[in-house]
C-alpha cells in the first residue's frame, strides 16, 4: 500500500531545546505509524531526523515577512496528501489559504484554550482539531471536529534507569519543571511551601520564553519568594536541554505542577520515570490519577503534599502506557487522518 504523504508543521526541530525538543520525537512517530514525512519547522537546529526538515529560516535570523514567504514556497511547492499542524496557530493561519483552494485535508494539535486570530481564521478550514483535555480549545466544545485524545509522550525515550534509593531526594525535595509563565501557576506552588515544614524545598528547572509578561512574572516569583523567607527552598535552576531531564527525573520522587485546563507532558514525563505527581484537580483527573488536592487554595496543597502516598514506578508507567504514550496518541489522530475527514 502506497504510504500517505503527511506536512508535519512544527515551531522547532531542535533535539537538544530546553522545550521543543520533543517535536522531533512527534515527527518520527508519525513515520513509524506509517506515513512517509516530510516536515516544515520555523527554526531548525539539532536533528537526527531521516527524512526532510525544511526551516523558514529563523535561525538565520530572517525577517518575518521573509520567513513567511519561504514558507508559502514550501507549502505550495512541496508534494503532500494531508497536513498535520502542531501546536502553531500562526503557521495555521497563515497556510490554510493554500490547504482549503487545494482541498488538503488538515489536522491541528493544540492544548491551549486561547484563540489567537491566527486560530480564528485557520480554525475554520481544519478537519479535526486534537487537545489533550476538555479544558483545551474550549471554544469549539459544541464542535464535533473538536477531538480529546489525552497526551502523549515517547515512553521509549523516557524509560530511563531507575535511581538507587541512595541516589534519589527525599521526598520533601519538590521538583517542578515548566517554563516561567503565568499559565503554569509556580507562585500557588511557592505559596503552598509556606504552609510546609521546614524541611520540604521545592527544585525549579524552566525559564521565560515571552520577554514580556514571563520576565515581569518572574520578577514576581522573586519578589515572593523574598517575601514569603523562602530563599533556602525554593530554588530557579533555570533551563537544561529537554535531553538532560532523563537524568534530572530519576533523582526525585514527587513532581508539582499547578498547570490548570491542560495535560502538561513534563508531569507524563517524570511519571513515567517513577515520580509521583502533585496536580491540580482538572489536570490529575485528565491524566487518570486517584487523588489531587481538594481546592487550590495554597494550604489544601500543602495538606496534600503533606499527606502524600508515593506511588511506585509500576503503578505510574501503567496509567501512561494505558492513557498517555505517543504511539497510541498518533494512532488515535491517524483514523481520522487516513480517512481524510
Amino acid at each position: 500500500m502506497k504510504k500517505l504523504k503527511l506536512l508535519f508543521i512544527t515551531p522547532k526541530i531542535h533535539e537538544q531545546h530546553d522545550d521543543f525538543a520533543f517535536t522531533s520525537l512527534w515527527a518520527r512517530a508519525f513515520s513509524d505509524a506509517g506515513f512517509e514525512v516530510m516536515t516544515i519547522c520555523m527554526e531548525k537546529g539539532e536533528s537526527s531526523l531521516p527524512f526532510p526538515v525544511y526551516s523558514m529560516g529563523k535561525e538565520d535570523g530572517l525577517p518575518k515577512w521573509r520567513s513567511v514567504l519561504r514558507f508559502w514556497r514550501l507549502i505550495i511547492g512541496l508534494k503532500y496528501d494531508r497536513v498535520f499542524v502542531h501546536m502553531s496557530a500562526p503557521m495555521l493561519g497563515a497556510g490554510c489559504w493554500w490547504w482549503w483552494l487545494r482541498g488538503i485535508p488538515t489536522y491541528f494539535w493544540y492544548t491551549h484554550y486561547t484563540q489567537p486570530m491566527s486560530l480564528k481564521i485557520g480554525g475554520r478550514m481544519v478537519k479535526r482539531m486534537f487537545c489533550a483535555m476538555q479544558g483545551s480549545l474550549p471554544q469549539y466544545d459544541n464542535d464535533q471536529r473538536k477531538i480529546v485524545t489525552g497526551h502523549g509522550i515517547d515512553t521509549k525515550f523516557w524509560d530511563v534507569p531507575e535511581a538507587s534509593d541512595t541516589e534519589r531526594e527525599s521526598a520533601t525535595h519538590l521538583l517542578a519543571v515548566h517554563r516561567i509563565s503565568r499559565s503554569k501557576r509556580l507562585d500557588l506552588l511557592i505559596k503552598a511551601m509556606e504552609f510546609l515544614p521546614a524541611e520540604y524545598t521545592l527544585t525549579h528547572y524552566g525559564r521565560t520564553q515571552d520577554p514580556g509578561d514571563d520576565v515581569k512574572f518572574e520578577g514576581e516569583i522573586k519578589e515572593l519568594i523574598a517575601k514569603l523567607g523562602l530563599e533556602n527552598r525554593v530554588k530557579l535552576m533555570g533551563s537544561v536541554p529537554m535531553p538532560e531531564l532523563r537524568k534530572v527525573y530519576p533523582r526525585y520522587r514527587v513532581i508539582a505542577n499547578m498547570v490548570p485546563q491542560t495535560i502538561d507532558k513534563s508531569a507524563i514525563e517524570a511519571m513515567y520515570c517513577g515520580l509521583t505527581p502533585v496536580l491540580a484537580r482538572d489536570h490529575a483527573a485528565a491524566i487518570g490519577l486517584p487523588s489531587a488536592p481538594k481546592s487550590e487554595d495554597p494550604k489544601d496543597v500543602a495538606d496534600y503534599i503533606l499527606n502524600l502516598r508515593l506511588m511506585s514506578r509500576e503503578e505510574l508507567k501503567k496509567i501512561i502506557d494505558e492513557k498517555h504514550s505517543l504511539a497510541s496518541l498518533v494512532q488515535k489522530m491517524s483514523v481520522y487522518i487516513r480517512e481524510g475527514n
